[in-house]
């Protein structure tokens, strides 16, 4: 049974778990939801005496509701790895509480810190006032250190290796597929042809990992914060986990994130995006690997689409944009099909 959530209910449901979970009374203001995303929601939230004197801090609140795309949500991915990555060369928000427990507020849920800054649009024309040349490539450069970062951080010590899961650079990329192919099975409503042909050929041509790295999943613009030119924050973090790093190069690099140009995430020369990328991460990019990830990325966004469709007919999300979303599954497997021919 699908649970609405009610934001005018959830200030002093707020009020009432963080109290507990300090020891303290708290006054929480206005809860004002962002109209982004497509699947966890995400709210400021004021938050008076959290230390216990009249200071106001606004927190970040993300909700997994049971009619989001990706449902059923657990906030222990996203945080395992936001603590893991706290004081390493990664810009990532600090995160404080999280539960499971949907009765505390409606859905499970973490809180962290608001971070500064404008979110760089990636669906625009290449000729979009804003990317000056100097800008643009001090964005570059800090996009690609702070992948080469994440994936250089040293995890098996680390929250994060909760989600190992008997993970080696043999078996990576094929766990990966296995669990797309589930999402697949979960989501479709109607069988893909193409999809079971990109399917087992991902399954036949699996690389071997330079190493297992803590892998982000949607490594984009539009998932990081930036102000004054420097890059504040990472976010979005709903689909990291353990893997082949290649993933997030061969997502960053899918055309449609190009925005009309030649470009990188409307951000780096391709040469030198993986160039330099190469150099802070410590070992030779894989241009093989990079066309493989290609492919199981768009296999990855048709599922992704799927889910959309599937959300809108079920009467779960009643976003004009998840029908939208359906109708792009033929494109992105075609797209898979070249890629993988090309490779």
């Amino acid at each position: 049974m699908t649970t609405l959530i009610d934001d005018a209910t959830l200030a002093p449901k707020i009020a009432d778990y963080l109290a507990a979970e300090l020891g303290h009374p708290v006054q929480v203001g206005t809860v004002r939801r962002f109209p982004v995303g497509f699947s966890w929601l995400t709210y400021a939230v004021p938050v008076t005496g959290i230390d216990g004197n009249d200071a106001t801090q606004e927190l970040i609140l993300r909700l997994g509701p049971d009619y989001g795309l990706f449902a059923p949500y657990s906030a222990g991915p996203q945080v395992l790895s936001m603590q893991s990555l706290e004081g390493s060369a990664v810009p990532v928000p600090r995160a404080y509480w999280s539960s499971d427990d949907a009765s505390i507020l409606g859905a499970p849920f973490m809180f962290c810190e608001k971070v500064a800054g404008d979110a760089v649009v990636p669906w625009v024309s290449a000729n979009e006032p804003g990317l000056e040349e100097g800008y643009r490539r001090r964005l570059a450069e800090q996009f690609i250190d702070a992948l080469a970062a994440l994936h250089c951080v040293a995890w098996q010590g680390k929250p994060i290796a909760q989600m190992a899961h008997c993970i080696t650079i043999d078996n990576a990329a094929l766990l990966n597929v296995e669990h797309w192919e589930a999402q697949i099975a979960r989501w479709a409503m109607r069988p893909y042809p193409q999809a079971e042909w990109g399917l087992r050929w991902l399954k036949a041509h699996c690389p071997v990992a330079p190493r297992v790295a803590i892998v982000h999943g949607d490594y984009r613009t539009g998932n990081f914060l930036e102000q004054g030119g420097r890059i504040t924050s990472i976010l979005d973090w709903e689909l990291v986990h353990l893997g082949d790093p290649h993933e997030d190069l061969g997502w960053a690099s899918l055309p449609m994130y190009m925005g009309g140009s030649k470009l990188i995430c409307r951000l780096a020369e391709p040469d030198w995006f993986y160039q330099r990328y190469s150099e802070k991460a410590g070992f030779a990019v894989s241009m093989a690997s990079v066309r493989y990830y290609q492919a199981l990325s768009l296999l990855k966004l048709a599922a992704t689409h799927m889910a959309a469709a599937r959300c809108f007919e079920e009467g779960r999300f009643n976003d004009m944009r998840m029908p939208a979303m359906g109708s792009q599954i033929a494109t992105c497997l075609r797209q898979m099909e070249k890629t993988i021919e090309s490779a």
